[in-house]
């Protein structure tokens, strides 16, 4: 055995070695492969770096880089998550960017997803007197190594803030795979016409005034098990079990439908929405498509916030979230559907 662990050991340092003689030899001959490139081509040593990983606090496979924390100093953490959909030419150079600058961030936490079609995060940040600036420098880090702002349409959606022993993320997670949202459409549509934005203050004005009414179209974009632990009042379910089976839930739904009347439509925190948005648009040719802003995550922090007490919300029940908070509860895996 003792033969066996040197032999390791040898193994281990002459692979160390033959990756140094090559980054040198490239470094010498193509420039430094630190340099900065805003066009985020992959340089060698990010290849380098997400195919061969020797240090121990550093774990994954090529396409994801990930950093479990531990002893973690923080008391509170704030919840944040975020997506756009924009182009991304090179998503696996921009995710070792990505990984390298927020493994600086002490105590950070959470998963990010990179593809060409965009990005989609939800994290945990630390905050507190030791955690001065951590959400300023979490959100500068998106801001200055995407190559658009992701923060330009939506501002980052602000979550719960919870205590430390609260089950989040046990690790900073950034991934590289080929959507942000798995749809299983086998097409791309245009992200970018799926309907009109409501913020929660005027969506909560029509939802009321719907309730009232019982008039046009109220979907809810969730999976079932999500649906039956909390909902709007009034919405119709898609009942699905995955965010793949929404197409064929939605023609079936859709049969007979007037493409004339408004349809609402939430998710969890917006990205679903837009999906289903221009899947109704462009494939169904619904007219009058509208999303709820920032999603049930952004209502429900604008009516604790701003909801007078004589005016009740028309949200009933909890809101399913994707992290460890529900999954220790439900049993279920992780998922990008927020």
């Amino acid at each position: 055995s003792i033969l066996k662990i040197t032999s390791m050991t040898v193994q281990k340092a002459a692979v160390s070695l033959i990756v140094l003689s090559a980054l040198s030899f490239c470094e010498a001959f193509l420039g430094s492969a630190d340099t900065p490139c805003k066009h985020h081509r992959p340089s060698f040593k990010h290849l380098l770096a997400s195919s061969s990983d020797l240090d121990d606090n550093y774990r994954g496979s090529s396409n994801v880089r990930s950093l479990k924390t531990s002893n973690v100093d923080a008391s509170f953490f704030q919840m944040i998550s975020f997506y756009r959909f924009s182009s991304i030419e090179y998503p696996e150079s921009v995710r070792d960017d990505i990984f390298d600058a927020l493994a600086e961030i002490k105590d950070l936490r959470g998963t990010i997803y990179l593809a060409k079609e965009g990005i989609n995060a939800q994290l945990a940040v630390p905050i507190g007197d030791s955690y001065e600036g951590a959400l300023e420098d979490t959100i500068a880090v998106f801001k200055s190594l995407l190559p658009f702002d992701p923060f330009e349409v939506n501002d980052p959606n602000l979550g719960d803030i919870v205590e430390s022993d609260t089950p989040t993320f046990n690790r900073l997670i950034v991934r590289t795979r080929n959507q942000i949202l798995r749809d299983g459409l086998g097409e791309d549509l245009d992200w970018s016409d799926a309907g009109s934005e409501l913020s929660p203050e005027l969506w909560h004005q029509e939802i009321h005034e719907r309730k009232i009414s019982q008039e046009g179209l109220f979907l809810d974009c969730r999976n079932g098990y999500e649906s039956d632990k909390g909902t709007f009042y009034g919405a119709d379910p898609l009942g699905t079990d995955v965010f793949s089976e929404s197409w064929q839930e939605l023609e079936s739904w859709s049969d007979g439908v007037d493409r004339d009347e408004p349809v609402h439509i939430f998710c969890t925190g917006g990205i679903r929405c837009v999906k289903v948005g221009a899947f109704l648009k462009q494939k169904l040719g619904f007219k009058n498509v509208r999303r709820l802003e920032h999603g049930i995550i952004g209502y429900q922090r604008w009516a604790e916030e701003e909801l007078p007490e004589s005016n009740a919300s028309v949200w009933q029940g909890e809101n399913f979230l994707f992290d460890k908070r529900r999954l220790e509860e439900s049993g279920k895996n992780t998922s990008s559907e927020v």
